[in-house]
């Protein structure tokens, strides 16, 4: 009832944000009169491999529908990674040149921070209040709150995910582990990855487990503690001035826990090792990553054990905020064409349609972000047919939306800090409270000189 209170509330609340006509400094939806005929539009996009071919697909049905009904028609770029297709788009914002702008532009989570304060960048705040028929209470609450700011929509939420703990049931087996039964928090995490890790002498053949944590993951095991890592919550009431995960007892419990799990013997951390390749091989037993890399992931795997999916393991048994919405959403940048903009709104409704959403997830492996794909026939017969699917929609249904990947402009220096710092605390480097102060310190001090450099208050 908690929970379906809560979400109620969300829904509430970002409905009546909606309601508003004004998206903020960063909203622009100046543009020269509406042109006639075909409208030709550009769509960014960081989808690489086997991603690539859907999103293909789906502009190819877009324009061979709509489309072709409204006269638009959509060229998809991939871009590289999100930090290639970053960089271009803030080399053609600097240059200020429209003609250079992509029309549609794919953005991660951990950039809106960034792109919300873009000039030529048309909040969707302001596309949703001009659009009764998008009925906004059919989309995720967490994916809505996590490209919000001060209660107003930024971008459409299109290919979002959450953080899972894939492992080998095989292994679990071997150990004398209940299959079924996966780590339902750090501490069991450790406790389990020691019983899988095998040695020969002092050389580890398998490990149990394997990850060094930055922001990716503690956006998750601060959150699920009902705390924020940065203040102003986590960015999204009001712009991040500082971080509060030193003062609000999250980190420091987190890594009370982490400490006694590597200490356990059977968790590898501080080592750049390709997680998903080392468990595809056999040698890992248990790694975190994106529900978005459950089709990649059983592909490679493929017969030579089972895979087990899992809600990522608590901080304490009483944890209940559960993860952070990750992934990206959709922006329409002002190139000065009416039309352009319109149509670019049409494809952005026709991306997070129940079909889209439905041939998106199976294709990719990110959940759906529209409620009613899940009434749709074929997906609840995709779900019964791949029930390592339901996970990751279980965790997202079981997460508060309060809990999300701080809206920062130094995630990367973020991460920095936790990483070395957590190292240092777990190979007993630094005392617990020495390496947070550090932390917090390293964090605070590339905050306060982006926001000295921006004119942020």
């Amino acid at each position: 009832m908690k929970k379906q209170m809560k979400t109620i509330l969300t829904l509430v609340v970002v409905a009546t944000a909606l309601a508003g006509c004004s998206s903020g400094p960063a909203a622009n939806t100046s543009a020269k009169p509406k042109s006639t005929g075909p409208v030709s539009l550009t769509f960014w996009h960081a989808m690489g491999g086997s991603n690539e071919e859907v999103v293909k697909k789906m502009v190819q049905n877009f324009n061979e529908t709509v489309g072709k009904e409204k006269g638009i028609t959509i060229t998809p770029v991939f871009q590289g990674s999100y930090a290639d297709l970053l960089k271009k788009v803030k080399a053609a914002v600097q240059a200020k040149n429209e003609k250079d702008y992509p029309d549609i532009v794919q953005i991660p989570a951990s950039d809106t921070s960034y792109i919300k304060d873009v000039p030529a960048v048309i909040w969707a705040q302001d596309l949703l209040a001009k659009d009764p028929s998008f009925k906004v209470t059919d989309i995720e609450p967490n994916t809505l709150a996590g490209f919000s700011f001060k209660g107003k929509q930024v971008g459409i939420p299109f290919a979002n995910s959450t953080i899972l703990l894939y492992y080998n049931k095989n292994l679990f087996k071997e150990a004398g582990l209940d299959p079924n039964k996966p780590p339902q928090t750090i501490d069991e995490l450790g406790k389990y990855a020691a019983k899988m890790t095998k040695k020969s002498g002092s050389q580890v053949n398998q490990w149990g487990f394997s990850v060094t944590p930055d922001q990716y993951q503690l956006s998750s095991w601060i959150g699920m503690q009902g705390a924020y890592i940065g203040n102003n919550k986590n960015g999204r009431a009001d712009y991040m001035t500082a971080v509060e995960f030193d003062t609000n007892g999250a980190m420091k419990r987190f890594l009370t826990e982490w400490k006694k799990a590597v200490d356990s013997g059977g968790i590898q951390t501080g080592t750049d090792v390709k997680a998903d390749e080392e468990f595809a091989a056999g040698k890992l037993a248990m790694f975190v990553t994106s529900t978005a890399a459950l089709k990649g992931t059983l592909a490679k795997v493929a017969d030579k054990f089972e895979v087990g999916t899992a809600f990522l393991p608590k901080v304490n048994e009483t944890d209940k905020g559960g993860v952070a919405v990750g992934g990206s959403a959709l922006y329409i940048m002002n190139r000065g064409d009416k039309a352009a903009s319109d149509a670019a709104w049409e494809f952005l409704k026709y991306g997070i349609t129940p079909e889209s959403q439905f041939a998106w997830h199976t294709g990719t492996g990110y959940f759906p972000v529209n409620t009613k794909t899940y009434e749709l026939p074929q997906m609840k017969e995709h779900l019964t047919k791949n029930p390592l699917f339901k996970t990751a929609i279980e965790q997202l249904h079981a997460s508060s939306s309060e809990t999300q990947e701080p809206m920062g402009p130094v995630s990367g220096e973020f991460s920095q800090a936790m990483r070395e710092e957590t190292l240092n605390y777990v190979q007993n480097k630094k005392s617990i409270d020495q390496a947070i102060t550090d932390m917090a310190n390293a964090s605070n001090k590339a905050l306060k000189e982006y926001n000295r450099a921006n004119n942020i208050k």
